[in-house]
C-alpha cells in the first residue's frame, strides 16, 4: 500500500468509527393539526470514551423551515411564582456512555413551520450532527411519519 493510501486510510477510518459509536433510537415525531409546529423525540446513546456534543439536525425532504433543539428551564415571575418556559438552545452534550433523552416536559427537537409537503412522504431521514474530540460526524435514521388529521383529506 503506498504512502498515499495509508494517509487516506488513517484519516477516514475515525470518522466511520465515529458514527458506529452513537446509537439513536425510538424517534417519535408528534405532528400536529393547529400548529405549524412539531416535536421530535429520540434517545441518543454515547458510546465513545470522550463526550459528544450534538449541535444541528437535518431532515430530508425538506417539510421544515428549520429543526431547533430545545429545552424547558424553571423560571420565576414578579410573584416569585415558578414556571417552565421552553427556549432554543445551541448544542447538547452528551457525555461517554451515557444516554441523552430528548422527551416531552425537557430537552427536545421542535420542528419549526412543518410545509404541507409533509403530507406527501411516508418517511423522513433524520441526520443528527455531532462533534467530539477532534472531528465532526454525523449518524442518520429514517422515521415514518405518523398519522396526523393534518394529512387526511
Amino acid at each position: 500500500m503506498t504512502m498515499r493510501y495509508w494517509v487516506f486510510f488513517l484519516l477516514v477510518l475515525p470518522v466511520l468509527f465515529a458514527s458506529d459509536q452513537i446509537r439513536i433510537k425510538d424517534l417519535e415525531l408528534k405532528i400536529l393539526n393547529g400548529p405549524r409546529n412539531g416535536a421530535a423525540y429520540v434517545s441518543i446513546y454515547n458510546g465513545h470514551a470522550y463526550a459528544v456534543t450534538l449541535y444541528k439536525v437535518e431532515v430530508e425532504p425538506d417539510v421544515f423551515d428549520r429543526v431547533e433543539l430545545h429545552d424547558h428551564v424553571s423560571r420565576k415571575d414578579e410573584n416569585c411564582t415558578e414556571f417552565m418556559e421552553m427556549i432554543e438552545i445551541p448544542e447538547m452534550e452528551i457525555a461517554p456512555g451515557a444516554t441523552l433523552f430528548l422527551q416531552p416536559g425537557g430537552k427536545h427537537l421542535m420542528l419549526m413551520g412543518i410545509k404541507s409537503a409533509l403530507c406527501q412522504f411516508k418517511k423522513l431521514k433524520f441526520q443528527f450532527l455531532f462533534k467530539g474530540k477532534d472531528s465532526k460526524f454525523q449518524q442518520a435514521i429514517e422515521v415514518d411519519i405518523p398519522k396526523s388529521p393534518r394529512c387526511t383529506t
